[in-house]
């Protein structure tokens, strides 16, 4: 009897041995936003005021070009030449023709003074006669004669004056034309719109281009911005005035230190690194942009990595 206890004891705690042990309760994850400390988004740099193409108002051929890629500019500088010898050709024609519409309105000037000093003469040799022949010292002949002279000195006059001011209205005509000539030629030197620096050229010595044609990017002097994006998820943590670490992308290399200054106010699809058309992902992302602290650190155009302290 006894021994029948003993087994049925073991039996029992052999039971409660090998039965499913309590599993022990999983710990709260302790994941949260708000223990974010800062956050890593791939940005590229560029000039603060803008990458803006240069363009061709006509089209030309290259003759000449100035300034060398990288090198720096100043507002209203002569930076490239196109073939501009069939306008200079036109300008001189229309000076030659200008010269002579010049010396006709001169010559007419003179015609009419001409005429003015002659009908002078004329008037008073009209009032002597007709006085004359008013007190029966002269004859009546006389007297009509010199005011028909007088007369036709006065239409004379009106037909010089008539011409005069048709050989100026000649005058500013040519004067128009040169003037636009002149224009025209001046399109075909290409000027710096700014201080700032050319990036690139788009063309080369000799190369024929039609209106509208690029010719290069030009970066304004200021300074460089680093233009990033933030996922929806973390958007509202990034704020104006936060500082940032630009690091060499994909290392620890700090290149230089910045701040945030811009935050886009809405929500926008990924697009600086979108590189394909068939990208369906639905993200929306907000765009940050944080001005470079050392802009001689860092190029244009360059990916780097900006590590936002939040």
């Amino acid at each position: 009897m006894k021994n029948n206890l003993l087994v049925l004891a073991g039996l029992i705690l052999l039971a409660a041995c090998g039965g499913k042990k309590e599993e022990p309760k999983k710990k709260s994850s302790d994941y949260n936003l708000k223990n974010i400390k800062e956050l890593v988004g791939i940005a590229r740099i560029e000039p603060e005021n803008k990458i803006c193409p240069i363009g061709a108002e006509i089209a030309g051929r290259v003759v000449e070009i100035l300034v060398r890629e990288g090198e720096p500019v100043k507002k209203g500088q002569l930076i490239m030449l196109l073939d501009d010898s069939a306008e200079s050709a036109q300008v001189e024609q229309s000076n030659s023709k200008l010269a002579t519409r010049n010396q006709r309105v001169n010559s007419l000037q003179a015609k009419v003074e001409a005429i003015k000093i002659k009908m002078e003469s004329a008037d008073v040799e009209r009032k002597r006669d007709r006085a004359l022949a008013d007190v029966k010292a002269g004859t009546e002949k006389a007297a009509t004669d010199s005011e028909t002279t007088h007369n036709n000195l006065r239409a004379d006059l009106i037909i010089a004056q008539a011409d005069l001011q048709e050989a100026k209205s000649g005058v500013n005509e040519v004067s128009a034309e040169t003037n636009y000539i002149s224009k025209m030629r001046d399109k075909k030197r290409i000027y710096a719109p700014a201080d700032g620096m050319m990036l690139n050229w788009d063309v080369k010595l000799g190369q024929a281009i039609a209106a509208g044609t690029k010719l290069g990017d030009f970066a304004p002097a200021g300074g460089l911005i680093a233009i990033t994006e933030v996922d929806e998820l973390y958007a509202l943590k990034v704020k104006k005035g936060q500082r940032v670490s630009i690091n060499l992308q994909g290392t620890k290399q700090t290149l230089t230190s910045g701040a945030v200054v811009y935050c886009a106010p809405y929500l926008s699809k990924k697009s600086i690194f979108s590189d394909r058309a068939d990208n369906l992902e639905d993200r929306r992302v907000r765009e940050v942009r944080v001005r470079v602290d050392n802009p001689s650190a860092v190029l244009i155009g360059s990916r780097v990595e900006c590590i936002i302290k939040l």
